[in-house]
């Protein structure tokens, strides 16, 4: 039995639509628990992660700013080449060095 005949069978027999639509009833009820479960979850979740971003927040802000002066050397060291010096003082060059 394909697809279109079974659909044809459901629609004109009155048991086999009671069935197919009690069990597509328990779907969506069951759907939407799920859906219900999921956003309780979901919002366990972003609360968890709200207090625990208010607790670390000085860590956070540190990290960051670290993260941003390393990004800085990284982009620096990137663009620095052998040879590429331009001037200014070195200082192993000074005479207080020798």
């Amino acid at each position: 039995m394909d697809e279109e005949e079974m659909a044809i069978f459901i629609t004109r027999d009155p048991v086999a639509w009671r069935i197919w639509m009690t069990g597509y009833a328990a779907g969506l009820a069951d759907g939407h628990k799920d859906e219900r479960a999921g956003m309780e979850q979901l919002a366990d979740l972003i609360a968890r992660r709200k207090i625990i971003l208010e607790q670390c927040q000085e860590h956070i802000v540190s990290e960051r700013a670290n993260t941003m002066t390393m990004a800085e050397v990284l982009r620096a060291r990137d663009r620095t080449e052998i040879g590429s010096y331009t001037g200014g003082p070195v200082p192993w060059e000074e005479k207080d060095h020798e």
